[in-house]
């Protein structure tokens, strides 16, 4: 998907501003593959059962990474952010010790770097957690960068999926969507631009296809009954208009585009 913040990808977030893939995010969080195992990764575990919260801060780099304690309540999962948190920090303080060295032998000013990252519940069923991860970095330049990346963990194997994963194919929840989602996305850029839409075919006025997309999978309660896709900055209009989040209600045609296995686990 096109907005993750799980893994501090510093080549690319350089030049285009915190932006990683979802092979780097399953790397480094462990989150497995439609028919792979789970391993618990190894880490510095937070107390059983609680949340964390790191804040860090010095001349080189600002850095924050939390969890809620639903989600430190379940030791591999916990285990797996804690690694990630670790890892994290690590590649933050040699990317701002190294632009720090190069900017004082250049002669430039250092502006110190930073990354936000939260974990969030965003939604509970019988058998799924839905994770959001909020992340935000600054790396220089003009104006640092934001967005979400979603992962769903499932309760009984123990293991993180993406999300995209419980459906047949992304053609398939394209088909199933239709208009649906390009036509709530230009009611907001109208809403935002002030009733005005272009009619060209740029970037800012085209509807985004869903790889460069970020699928939030939402509950309420028992089954998921809601999807949301999110817009990083630049994805569906200029930086200035932030991003933008559409929820769509499941409805049949979204339900026959996830898989078999997992159909039980949408609203009918």
């Amino acid at each position: 998907m096109a907005a993750r913040f799980a893994t501090l990808a510093v080549a690319i977030c350089l030049g285009l501003g915190a932006c990683t893939s979802p092979e780097e995010l399953e790397r480094k969080t462990g989150a497995d593959g439609d028919e792979a195992s789970q391993g618990a990764a190894d880490g510095d575990a937070a107390a059983g059962g609680e949340g964390r919260e790191i804040s860090e801060t010095s001349d080189l780099y600002a850095f924050s990474f939390s969890y809620p304690e639903t989600l430190g309540s379940i030791p591999a999962l916990r285990d797996r952010l804690d690694e990630q948190a670790n890892r994290e920090e690590s590649d933050l303080q040699r990317a701002a010790r190294k632009a720090s060295e190069d900017a004082r032998e250049e002669g430039f000013p250092y502006n110190r770097y930073m990354v936000t990252i939260e974990w969030k519940l965003a939604g509970q069923t019988d058998k799924w957690l839905s994770l959001v991860e909020n992340g935000a970095t600054y790396f220089g330049g003009a104006h640092g960068n934001y967005g979400l990346s979603s992962v769903l963990w499932n309760s009984g194997s123990q293991r993180l999926l993406e999300p995209m994963m419980l459906f047949e194919s992304q053609q398939a929840l394209s088909d199933a969507l239709g208009t649906r989602y390009c036509d709530a996305l230009d009611a907001q850029r109208m809403a935002r631009r002030g009733g005005e839409m272009s009619e060209s075919d740029d970037a800012f006025g085209r509807c985004p296809s869903l790889d460069e997309l970020e699928l939030v999978l939402l509950a309420n309660g028992s089954k998921f009954d809601r999807i949301m896709l999110y817009a990083a900055p630049y994805v569906a209009g200029p930086y200035a208009e932030g991003d933008y989040e559409v929820e769509l209600s499941v409805d049949d045609a979204i339900r026959g585009a996830v898989k078999d296995r997992y159909r039980e686990d949408f609203l009918p």
